[in-house]
Order: C-alpha cells, then structure tokens, then sequence
C-alpha cells in the first residue's frame, strides 16, 4: 500500500498538535483510527516519524525533514481540489435533511435568486460532515455545530423552537402545546446515534434537564416519509423541526416548560473565498432576516 494523502493529513495534524488527542478532535477521527492511519505512514516510509513518548509528542528527525514537504503536499491537493470545482460549478452541502424547514428555505431562496450555483445535496450528519469540510470534500454544513472548530467559520442561522409529532389521533395531539415533562409518558422515535450523533444528545439532554430519561421506540428511521409511517403506527413520538411538508395524519405541537430552541448553523472552511460558496451563505443570512430567524 502506497502512502495516501489521508496519511499525510493524519501526519500533519499530530505535527501540529503535538497530540494523539488533539489530532484526532481536529480530524474528527477516533484517537485508534488516526494513530492507525499514523503507523500505516510509518511502515511504508520504514522510519518512525514521532517519540510518542515526549508529551508534548515530538517529531523524530525523519519527520521534521517531512514537514514542510507535507504541508506543500497538502495545499496543493487541496487547490488542485477546488480549481475541478470550481470548474464543475457545484457545491456540496448537508442542509441536514431536505424534509426540514429550515434548510429547505435557505436552498429555494439560492435556487430563486442564484440559479448560476448549482447545489448537490448529501446527507452524511455533523460529524463525518465536519471531516469532510477538512477534506475538501464537503462545501458547508448546516446543523447543530459548535464554533470554535479549528479551520472552520461557524454561523449562527436560526433558533428554532422545537416541536413534537406524533399520529393525528394520539392522546398528546388534544392538546394545543405538550410540555417537555409529558414526552417521560411516551416513547420517542429518534434516527440513530451514527447518523444524527448532535440531534440525539440534544434530545437527551432535554429530557435529563426535565428529570426524566428518554425511552426510545425499539428502532430508527431515515426521513420524513419512513418517520410518519412510524409515528401513524407506533404511538411513539418524535421531537422534531419543523417539516416543510407535513404529511397528511400527523400532528404537530409546540414543546413547552421551557420551549427548547434548537441552534442552527452554517458551517463552511475559513479559507474557501469562492463566490458560489459566498452565495449560500448570503442566502442562509437574507432568509434568517426576512423570517426573524435570529
């Protein structure tokens, strides 16, 4: 196996860092999958390239003869990167799901005013997410991102009160706001812990804030057509944003005592100044203004 430009990054991180740990939050990699990725560099250069037994971690003299050599390697990955994007004219970008609300408006708004910006929309959640914007492989995020991350604007969009849906016919729908202490009564339809690792600990840490620990409906979803499917049947609920498209034999009510604001963000790389990318982010700021979002 040749040495990879995966390699060189992990390389780089930990040089950086001067930690295993610290690398691996940087990457958003488990500190087992970068050290892996570490070791792979290693035997195939047949030099060791840390004394991983100096705190902070040193480079030995074969890996700071790489440094700079490394650094140079990865920025012009990274600009032979963006040029074939730039040429391709697209943009990657999570909205988190195109069934919610608040992405969903940010994309029509872009398509009405820059139809020149051509969007490809993935879903891969906040964390791999994150990976990938240091990638290169992703343009921008939005979801439930923390600033602060190394190399990457974070801005806040929205703070959206939370709602509960559940089966048009379900006890809870008789009642026109659901306080947050009656969802300890229910069984909550939540996607997994993989895909939706930020949603999930917030839903969490709503229910402990409330004395109670949530009691997850034995499964998971993917989308909004799958959830209702679930929700009509299972007589669970789920805490949700707000759907673009509600489906028909679902009801909708606001959370209550305290109403939960869920956080919103758009997240990009510091060092893309690309004019399509500046469009997305002017459009998540003009539909936050037009509807009060912020």
């Amino acid at each position: 196996m040749s040495p990879e430009l995966r390699h060189l990054r992990s390389f780089l991180a930990v040089a950086e860092e001067g930690s295993f740990s610290a690398a691996a939050r940087r990457l958003h990699l488990s500190q087992q999958a970068l050290s892996r990725s570490v070791a792979q560099l290693e035997r195939e250069l047949g030099v060791a390239l840390f004394e991983r037994t100096a705190r902070p971690v040193e480079l030995t003299p074969a890996g700071a003869a790489m440094l700079a050599a490394a650094r140079r390697s990865i920025a012009a990955a990274d600009e032979a990167f963006d040029t074939a994007r730039g040429a391709a004219g697209s943009l990657r970008v999570d909205i988190s799901s195109g069934g919610l609300e608040t992405g969903a408006l940010i994309v029509r708004r872009l398509r009405r005013t820059r139809p020149e910006v051509a969007i490809e929309q993935v879903e891969v959640g906040v964390q791999r997410g994150l990976e990938l914007l240091r990638r290169r492989e992703l343009d921008a995020l939005l979801g439930i991102v923390e600033d602060g991350e190394p190399g990457v604007r974070v801005e806040l969009v929205r703070r959206e009160p939370v709602l509960v849906a559940m089966a048009a016919d379900h006890p809870l729908a008789a009642q026109d706001e659901v306080p947050v202490a009656r969802l300890a009564d229910v069984e909550l339809l939540l996607p997994s812990q993989e895909a939706a690792t930020e949603w999930v600990g917030f839903v969490d840490d709503l229910c402990r804030a409330a004395g109670f620990e949530p009691r997850r409906w034995p499964g998971a979803t993917h989308g909004s057509v799958p959830a209702a499917e679930v929700l009509r049947e299972g007589g669970c609920v789920t805490p949700t944003a707000a759907w673009v498209e509600p489906l028909d034999g679902l009801a909708f009510r606001p959370l209550v005592d305290p109403v939960p604001l869920l956080p919103w963000s758009l997240a990009w790389r510091a060092d893309d100044h690309r004019a399509e990318l500046g469009a997305v982010v002017e459009c998540a700021r003009e539909t936050a203004d037009e509807r009060g979002w912020r």
